[in-house]
């Protein structure tokens, strides 16, 4: 088989289309190069990167940790070229999720972008309903409201509590599933069951038994420690897990309308050790 001699103009035709692809690939590359760099230089303009911050609805959670937290995450540039902190590309869902994060505090958040240079942040903190202050009550009184963590309605533990003398807010001693060592962020109690259990205390208090702590111990027996009105040490309610609450606390309310047994607690108060509830339709009782 011979070769077919190729012309020296086919030759020159296909060398000149190869030269002019290579050339084309080559200032497609600069015009391609100079765009991008264009973009990166002007993501980074005055007039289109956010540069305020508005806050609002913060009243405990400090507002100059919130701007740093947010500045954080608006500094830099996506691959080195774009500006993180541009308004068309600022990264939204990253500062609210390390906000809720980092801000357990937080109950809702909204973020919303004004004109290209502010964002407004509009937050709605926990309320600290109650305070979860670890496994046990201490045993020196002054240590009582120390190493304590401000819980919500829902049983949710978000955030350090300062030291409360007294019965400021009513605490919970338990221990927490997983036992972590610091419980910020975690759940007190499955939500279900702090509900049941903040219903009775509320609804026991309405029958004149005012709680201060409750203590949940291991074997699941619960015990609700009283205010004291003059006794050595707090008067209490005992139930069990297994315990229906709403049946121990019809069970307590259904004494305390029998006027002898209701006239006996309330005269001598100052001297009761303790009302039992862990036994169905009973309730017993001892004073000192």
């Amino acid at each position: 088989m011979k070769d077919i001699p190729v012309s020296p103009r086919i030759a020159l035709l296909k060398r000149n289309r190869k030269v002019m692809r290579l050339r084309l690939f080559i200032l497609l590359t600069v015009l391609f190069a100079v765009f991008v760099g264009a973009i990166s230089y002007f993501s980074s303009h005055p007039k289109i990167v956010i540069n305020k911050i508005i806050i609002t609805g913060n009243s405990i959670i400090d507002t100059e940790k919130l701007e740093s937290s947010i500045n954080i995450k608006l500094a830099g540039k996506y691959l080195g070229l774009f500006s993180r902190s541009n308004f068309l590309i600022y990264p939204h869902d990253k500062i609210y999720n390390n906000l809720i994060l980092e801000f357990p505090r937080i109950e809702s958040l909204s973020i919303k972008q004004e004109g290209f240079n502010t964002l407004r942040l509009t937050i709605k903190e926990r309320l600290g309903s109650y305070l979860y202050c670890g496994l046990k009550v201490p045993e020196e009184k002054q240590d009582i409201g120390e190493n304590c963590y401000f819980v919500n309605n829902d049983g949710y533990i978000f955030d350090k509590a300062p030291y409360f003398s007294g019965d400021v807010y009513f605490k919970f001693y338990t221990n927490i599933k997983g036992n972590y060592p610091n419980p910020l962020g975690s759940q007190m109690l499955d939500s279900v069951r702090f509900h049941e259990l903040a219903r009775f205390i509320d609804g026991v208090a309405t029958l004149g038994f005012k709680g201060a702590y409750l203590v949940v111990e291991d074997n699941g027996t619960h015990i609700l420690y009283l205010e004291k009105a003059g006794n050595i040490s707090n008067p209490k309610i005992i139930f069990k897990k297994e315990n229906d609450i709403g049946i121990i606390y019809d069970n307590l309310a259904t004494a305390m309308k029998e006027r002898e047994f209701a006239n006996e607690i309330n005269s001598k108060y100052d001297t009761l050790l303790y009302i039992d509830l862990r036994f169905n339709n009973k309730v017993l009782y001892k004073f000192n």
